[in-house]
């Protein structure tokens, strides 16, 4: 194991920690795959899934940071829009230069990192939000004429 989902990064929405799940996984897969020396075969693959995971994903977790009223959102937000150039750049460098070994590894680079630092991270943080009652909170101080920025 590389990288092992552990339920206390678990944000509390199922949809959203099952995406996660999968990311964890398809991360393990690129990794076994460049131990067995199969790793250039592998990246098309997660690309794709990658392509169609930022956007069902991304979609998912900011609908619910403006459901909840995330005061992280906006930050949030542009972590996604960070990873979707990142990747765009990788599509990008494999059209035009096809698959390298630096390529596989940068991919399990930017993957990892994204994993520690977003979803073990950042998104841990969403779910603390929710599970101090984060929206209710915040309706809360608004009512009170608190000075909230969303």
């Amino acid at each position: 194991m590389f990288v092992e989902w552990k339920e206390s990064y678990a944000v509390g929405i199922d949809e959203v920690d099952r995406q996660h799940r999968e990311l964890f996984a398809r991360f393990e897969t690129l990794m076994n795959a460049i131990g067995a020396g199969k790793g250039k075969e592998e990246l098309l693959s997660l690309l794709g899934f990658l392509d169609d995971y930022v956007i069902a994903h991304f979609r998912d977790e900011e609908e619910l940071h403006r459901t909840h009223h995330y005061p992280d959102a906006g930050f949030h937000r542009e972590a996604h829009a960070v990873l979707q150039r990142k990747l765009a750049t990788l599509r990008g460098e494999i059209e035009t230069s096809g698959i390298s070994n630096l390529m596989v590894i940068q991919t399990g680079r930017t993957l990892f990192n994204w994993l520690v630092d977003h979803v073990c991270g950042r998104d841990r943080h969403f779910g603390e939000f929710l599970r101090g009652g984060g929206a209710e909170r915040i309706e809360a101080l608004a009512g009170a004429g608190a000075e909230i920025e969303l």
